[in-house]
């Protein structure tokens, strides 16, 4: 025979029971609210015509000739946070970036460039309307001649347009401080709270795109393919024009995009990545 005293044993029941799920509930509740007002405040964006301008001038005053066609975001990183060996050190601050006082890392100075961006010019930093999957490999001056084309492709006002980029809009110092960062949860919450992703794509041609060899625009991809996100493909103007001069038959033979072989810095976010498409399809390809 059961006993019914033993299966109440710990377990409210009654009114109190109801009044302690309302509180779970409730507190499940202000817990989703938090996370969605520290989403948005996070998912801020650059404005284009910002980028594509001030921008620009802004980076040639602070490096002079250090900034030329050949430099990447790679570059800009070494310059602005310091070099992979010596991050912090020698660093140049850009629109005050690194003396700044940071209001998340108590008593700590450097922010992200977006905040930086934001105290200059206040126009240009607003929620962002676009999220950029891209690659810091790129050519600086390639990707915002890309950012501009395309903008003016769809018809999309420039002030009005604001992209969020890892670049910019993650702060960097918390970033390459060495803290636990979870490259997932920022990068697949900010693709779905933003909404619409760009993919700029140095070239067409998959089996030698710097795009397609970085695992992190592969998994973008896979989340906006599998959440059915608005996206929109990006060429540079380079791949453009030889796109117009190649066939059907090879461009079919181009665009295969083989997973196997694209990489990412942390052996464990690769692993992680390839195990997430592979479980949609059979052959992580």
């Amino acid at each position: 025979v059961r006993d019914d005293r033993e299966m109440s044993v710990g377990r409210p029941t009654g009114p109190a029971a109801a009044s302690g799920s309302v509180l779970v509930q409730q507190k499940s509740a202000v817990a989703d609210e938090l996370a969605a007002e520290q989403m948005k405040k996070r998912a801020k964006g650059v404005s284009v015509e910002f980028l594509v301008s001030t921008f620009e001038t802004k980076l040639q005053n602070a490096l002079g000739d250090e900034y030329h066609d050949n430099t990447t975001f790679i570059h800009l990183a070494e310059s602005f946070w310091g070099r992979r060996e010596a991050r912090f050190e020698n660093m140049t601050s850009f629109l005050g970036h690194v003396e700044t006082p940071s209001s998340d890392r108590v008593g700590e100075n450097g922010v992200s460039l977006c905040t930086a961006i934001g105290i200059y010019d206040s126009h240009a930093v607003s929620d962002a309307t676009h999220f950029l999957s891209w690659s810091w490999s790129y050519q600086v001056k390639k990707l915002l001649q890309t950012l501009k084309e395309y903008c003016t492709k769809r018809g999309l006002d420039r002030k009005k347009t604001f992209v969020w980029m890892c670049f910019f809009c993650n702060d960097q110092f918390e970033w390459f401080s060495g803290r636990e960062q979870d490259g997932f949860e920022t990068f697949g919450n900010m693709l779905r709270h933003i909404g619409k992703m760009v993919c700029i794509v140095d070239t067409y041609d998959a089996a030698t795109a710097i795009y397609f060899k970085r695992l992190w625009p592969i998994y973008e991809i896979y989340i906006g393919f599998t959440e059915e996100l608005a996206m929109d493909l990006a060429l540079m103007v380079d791949s453009k024009e030889q796109l117009q001069q190649e066939t059907l038959a090879k461009i079919k033979q181009a665009i295969v995009v083989e997973v196997r072989s694209a990489g990412a810095s942390m052996p464990d976010d690769e692993t992680r990545i390839k195990e997430m498409i592979a479980g949609r399809e059979s052959d992580a390809k």
